[in-house]
């Protein structure tokens, strides 16, 4: 027997507006305790605990702030990068789910909204994990950490489960695929691998992205620093906002097309870059290293391998 760790995905059904308000504070208080813990350089959890305590949320959410924020403060995000919305994090303790099989829709959850209140939502789950699902009911498996996020106005959870499993045999070093993946500025992302015979494989290239990221970026640096010289910062603020978004719409793109490809080859194993102390390590020039150490590196790194490990 071994143990396999799956993320399980969960729709919220339709929440009253009462409900999406909740989900909303939610959310927002965690965005703010996150930027506030890492632009204080927060390395250790007690540091952490110092900043986030003081905002409206979960225990639950608190402590995986704990976790996380040590890990970004090591790494070589700069504050640009929080600007994403990251989901909200509830450790393996927050989340309850509920099953009612005589329901038409099934689970429900409880999401933790602040210390004693919580919310019951009716959620759909992927059909393809439904014994999963019923594994974390009966005891069967652990639940881990949970994370709630928004896409286009709709609500998710995802739950990661760990349960003990028949061992299968697994690739050999030998057997498996190595896909490189190249984060750059022309091609936002870059991959190739070997065939059969050990050739390269002609690389897909996401250029296109690229140009798009990169002209959207100009338009922020530009557009932002003439409306803050005019006085309008919530203008500024606004507008690089909607432009953030968009540079985020193109990146959660290109990553899962990425983790897409790596699932078109016989046992995959996506390699990437180490990224520690790159921006250390940049030094092209005033424009130059405008242009790099905001370029998203990072962030990109983590999508595809968030992506990746939900995957398998």
């Amino acid at each position: 027997m071994g143990e396999l760790t799956k993320t399980l995905e969960l729709k919220l059904v339709d929440p009253n507006l009462h409900k999406r308000q909740k989900l909303r504070e939610t959310r927002d208080a965690y965005q703010r305790a996150l930027q506030a813990a890492f632009d204080t350089g927060c390395d250790t959890q007690s540091a952490t605990n110092d900043v986030v305590v003081e905002y409206d949320l979960s225990g639950y959410a608190k402590n995986a702030l704990k976790k996380y924020v040590p890990q970004l403060c090591g790494n070589s995000y700069d504050a640009n990068e929080i600007h994403d919305d990251h989901p909200v994090r509830f450790t393996n303790e927050g989340l309850q789910l509920d099953h009612q099989p005589q329901n038409a829709i099934e689970w429900y959850a409880k999401v933790p909204h602040h210390e004693d209140y919580h919310l019951w939502i009716p959620a759909r789950a992927n059909p393809d994990q439904r014994d999963w699902l019923e594994a974390l009911n009966a005891g069967d498996a652990e639940m881990g950490e949970s994370r709630l996020f928004e896409r286009d106005g709709t609500w998710y959870l995802h739950v990661t489960a760990t349960r003990d499993v028949e061992d299968k045999s697994e690739a050999s070093a030998d057997e498996r695929t190595p896909i490189g993946v190249d984060i750059g500025e022309a091609s936002l992302v870059t991959v190739c691998h070997r065939d059969g015979s050990g050739s390269p494989v002609r690389p897909r290239l996401w250029a296109d992205d690229g140009k798009s990221v990169r002209r959207l970026r100009k338009t922020y640096f530009t557009a932002t620093r003439r409306l803050q010289k005019r006085g309008s910062e919530r203008i500024a603020d606004s507008f690089g906002d909607a432009l953030w978004n968009q540079i985020d719409d193109v990146f959660h793109r290109v990553t899962s097309e990425v983790v897409d490809y790596a699932e078109s080859v016989d046992n995959p194993v996506l390699v990437l870059e180490d990224l520690r102390y790159i921006r250390e390590n940049m030094d092209y020039g005033e424009y130059m290293n405008r242009r790099l150490h905001g370029w998203g590196f990072a962030k990109l790194h983590a999508q595809i391998r968030y992506k990746a490990a939900e995957k398998g």
